[in-house]
This record gives C-alpha cells, structure tokens and sequence, in this order.
C-alpha cells in the first residue's frame, strides 16, 4: 500500500473534540481551499468531484454552496466517509445532492453526471506514481472538455529527487522522499504523468498551501 489511509481515519483525534470545526488544521485548510475554487469560477451549478475527501473538510463547506451543481466525494476508508457524514451532520448540511464513494482505486463508476471542477488537497503527497497516474486516468473519463482538475503536491527540483526534502508546517519539521509516504515530485514528473492520462499540466500559483504546491491539470 501507498499509505494507511485505508485503516487511519484522517484527522481523527481531532474529530472527537467538541470545537474541531474551529481549529487551525480545520478552519485554515478549509477556508483556503473554498476560497481558491471560488477564484477559479465555482459557482451554484458546478458539479465538484473531491478525490481523497476525507471527513469532508471542504465538502461540508462547499456543498451548501452546490444549490444546482452536485458533489462527489471519493475516499479510501469507509470510516472515513462514515465520520464524514456526522460532520455534515453536525453542521446541519443537507446531503441531498451528495454521491460519497469509498474505494482504493478512485472508482468513478457512480459519477454520472461531467465534472466541472475536480479537486484533490494532499493526496497526491500520499500516492506512488502508478497510484498518480490511477487517479489522472480516472478523473479524466469523467470530467468535462472545459473541466479542471487542481490537486496539490510536494515539489522537489528534479536534481533533488533522490533525497529527502526537509519541509516546515507551522513550526514542525518533516521529511517528504521519493519512494514513501509523504511522497514528493518534480513538476517535470507529474508533466510527464499528466500527458500519459490526457492532461496539460501547469501550475496555480495563488493557491497559499504552506507547504505543498497546486498542479492544475486541463484536458486535451
């Protein structure tokens, strides 16, 4: 396996507290990530496709925003969406207009409606290449012509790929490397994937991750 997404519910300890909407890794992420996709033309009729969403971090943010578009969330742990659910739940989010898939390859079998807007925050940090590549693959069959797909990464110089890459987040240090979870790649790298699953890759650079960068990925 690639990571232990698929037993370790994401943000758990945090889920158990009374006030996690509220907190740093919560509220920081969230509004980032809203923010960003409103810049690049969200609107009450996009239909958004969240791969690797999580506990819903973003989507119980966006999908009061989704009045006529529709919101797909895919993840790799069942408990994870299940957890999900309760977030929405507790923020009294209707989740009429929800299609939440758990699988391990990025199914996109119960997407049926083109996607306008496809979205990944830290996933692709947690992916092997051929796990990269799964995903582009499956994204690109169900996104539209005009479609976009933005998902963040850890960048390395392509000279540096080989070696540990030391990062900083909020006054941690951490290591991301090429061959293990966290994952890091070089901009000509993830390029090379993007045109082999039908993609034209170029950066985001308003995106405000403080550690990771923004790929978007436009259909050819």
């Amino acid at each position: 396996m690639d990571n232990n997404y698929d037993t370790h519910v994401f943000l758990s300890g945090l889920l158990g507290k009374p006030d996690y909407m509220n907190s740093r890794i919560w509220k920081e992420h969230q509004e980032m990530q809203v923010r960003f996709l409103l810049s690049k033309g969200l609107t009450p009729d996009s239909t958004v496709l969240d791969v690797g969403c999580g506990p819903l971090r973003l989507g119980v943010a966006l999908i009061p925003r989704l009045t006529r578009g529709w919101y797909y969330g895919v993840d790799i742990n069942a408990d994870t969406l299940k957890a999900g659910r309760k977030v929405l739940s507790d923020a009294g989010v209707e989740a009429s207009r929800v299609t939440l898939v758990c699988s391990a390859d990025f199914d996109t079998t119960r997407v049926d409606r083109p996607i306008d807007i496809a979205f990944s925050n830290s996933l692709f940090s947690h992916l092997s290449l051929n796990s990269v590549l799964m995903c582009l693959k499956r994204v690109r069959g169900v996104i539209k012509e005009d479609g976009r797909y933005y998902s963040t990464f850890f960048a390395v110089d392509r000279r540096d790929w080989l070696a540990p890459a030391v990062r900083q987040k909020w006054g941690r240090t951490f290591n991301t490397f090429p061959d293990r979870d966290p994952y890091h790649y070089s901009e000509s790298m993830l390029g090379r994937l993007a045109d082999e699953a039908g993609f034209r890759m170029s950066l985001a650079d308003d995106f405000g991750h403080p550690t990771q960068t923004m790929a978007c990925f436009a259909p050819v």
